[in-house]
């Protein structure tokens, strides 16, 4: 019998393999039993500063493993949890606890220093470690359709919303995920993005689930210390998103370190192109590359075979056992394989909508026929004859030039095979100018634009190009679009930016018909 309740993964674990590797941190180490014992004692601990049953709990931390004994803690008495990075601005900040209306607030010391709110505040290290009325009766029992949390997506444009997740729903993900992917019981997860991210939240499930043991960093082992940190846990998963897995290739390919124990590297958040797959490989050959799709709203949509890349470049797999992909056109009707048009989701995993924004949830996660809840996911790609998925962006990541359409990830692939280039980030066009590409690396602008000729029709290559020493990344490791766009007027002014001439430039940009839209929540 699977868990239908979050805290039962952990408790199914405990009771089978309660003295095994739970978590570590900073040369701490947990046990199964140790996490469930602190979780029951998180839970008695918010149960007395009086949350109940659908409230919420803040937790505004890095990376520590107190922090999943609060999330255990709070699903054990039907508390919804929400996890919010300590690099998180105030602004921000203040947007999520006027939106979620916490019960109490717990985090790091530096972290909790930015809450500003009438709301209870708590360091982490004030939540004890035992449950010192393990006597007393005991809360009330969440059920399954309970809402367990609220996962506040990054937004790019306007301010978050929170995805509402339920016991049920998060169970069924992990399960699905977690017989795809064969976590081992000798398995050491290392994982150093953010608690915030679902991605980085979901391998604690996923351990719980199959007895891997997980290995939590932060973003100083997302730096150069990757390698070393990597190879101190014996690591044999690592999860990424794309950008990490090149900053990686290129700290192995400087030092020569090796990675003998890492047998499995995943990877989400965007496509993976296949050149960056291909790096992963050669610079660490005892592992596989497995691809995925998904984003906050169904955690998980799709996941490739290992090196599924080999034999259909750009594929991230096929929809998960259980679960309904389909493409389809604007008026929603199905397209068939080879056919572009909008990826719509159904399956037990499709979460209960968006926190306080019934218009937003009417929107995207909408009723068929025959009831079913479906999630306009708002990511457009296409599948083949056997059902596999090809991702190539979100709405507005795609866009017709010259006639032709045109995705920033296609053209971010072409940029990262040439030579010299370590980042790339496209750019679609808008009002005010054409699609953009900037890139990092030890390369002019001038060789630049010659290497993207030879490998892009003429009406594919970007109106405007921009070489910086270094691409700015999101919290969640991903490429932050709004400050490299930020960034254009200055490297004009420098002279590191700028064009094909005027003869080689394609005709105006415009965004492809039928393909407009807000950008949703990230991929997870």
């Amino acid at each position: 019998m699977t868990a239908t309740l979050l805290h039962e993964l952990l408790d199914r674990r405990s009771m089978r393999s309660g003295n095994t590797r739970a978590t570590s941190r900073s040369g701490r180490t947990w046990n199964y039993a140790e996490l469930w014992r602190r979780s029951q004692a998180a839970a008695s601990w918010l149960h007395h500063q009086h949350v109940r049953r659908g409230d919420r709990v803040l937790i505004v931390d890095h990376n520590d493993m107190e922090t999943l004994a609060v999330v255990f803690g709070a699903s054990r008495i039907g508390a919804m949890y929400t996890v919010v990075s300590h690099r998180i601005t105030p602004y921000l900040l203040r947007h999520i606890v006027a939106d979620s209306c916490p019960r109490l607030i717990v985090g790091s010391g530096e972290a909790i220093g930015q809450v500003a709110a009438d709301v209870p505040t708590f360091a982490l290290t004030e939540v004890p470690d035992r449950d010192a009325d393990a006597g007393c009766s005991r809360w009330p029992v969440p059920i399954a359709s309970d809402p367990v949390s609220l996962i506040y997506t990054s937004g790019s444009t306007a301010l978050p919303k929170a995805v509402v997740s339920t016991h049920q729903q998060v169970t069924f993900a992990v399960d699905a995920i977690a017989a795809e992917l064969g976590y081992r019981e000798d398995d050491s997860v290392f994982c150093c993005l953010p608690l915030s991210f679902d991605y980085g939240l979901y391998q604690a499930f996923l351990c719980c689930a199959t007895g891997a043991a997980l290995m939590l960093g932060d973003e100083t082992d997302a730096g150069a210390a990757l390698p070393s940190s990597l190879a101190s846990a014996q690591a044999s998963v690592l999860p990424l998103v794309p950008s990490l897995g090149i900053s990686l290739c290129l700290l192995l390919e400087r030092s020569g370190a090796s990675l003998p124990f890492l047998r499995m590297i995943t990877s989400t958040g965007a496509p993976l192109i296949p050149s960056v797959a291909a790096r992963l490989r050669a610079r660490i050959p005892t592992a596989v590359v497995v691809a995925m799709f998904g984003l906050t709203e169904c955690k998980r949509v799709s996941i490739a075979e290992p090196d599924l890349d080999l034999a259909r470049p750009g594929s991230a797999g096929r929809a998960l056992p259980g679960t309904e992909v389909v493409v389809a056109d604007a008026g929603g009707r199905p397209l068939p394989p080879g056919e572009v048009g909008e990826f719509l989701v159904k399956g037990p995993h499709v979460m209960a909508g968006y926190w306080n924004s019934p218009d937003q949830t009417a929107a995207r996660f909408r009723r068929d026929y025959l009831g079913r809840t479906t999630l306009h996911t708002g990511d457009y790609g296409r599948t083949d004859n056997d059902g596999y998925l090809y991702v190539l962006g979100r709405r507005d990541d795609i866009y017709k030039q010259n006639g032709f359409r045109v995705s920033t990830t296609e053209v971010e692939a072409a940029a990262l095979d040439i030579p010299g280039v370590e980042r790339a980030a496209a750019l679609p066009p808008r009002e005010d100018h054409g699609a953009r590409l900037a890139v990092s690396g030890s390369i002019s602008l001038e060789r630049l634009l010659k290497e993207l000729r030879l490998r892009l029709e003429p009406s594919k290559i970007p109106a405007d190009c921009l070489v910086l020493d270094a691409l700015p990344l999101t919290t969640n490791g991903k490429s932050d679009r709004r400050a490299i766009a930020g960034q254009w007027g200055r490297a004009h002014e420098a002279g590191r930016a700028g064009g094909l001439p005027a003869e080689a430039l394609p005709a105006a940009a415009k965004p492809a018909p039928g393909l407009l839209g807000g950008r949703g929540a990230e991929q997870g």
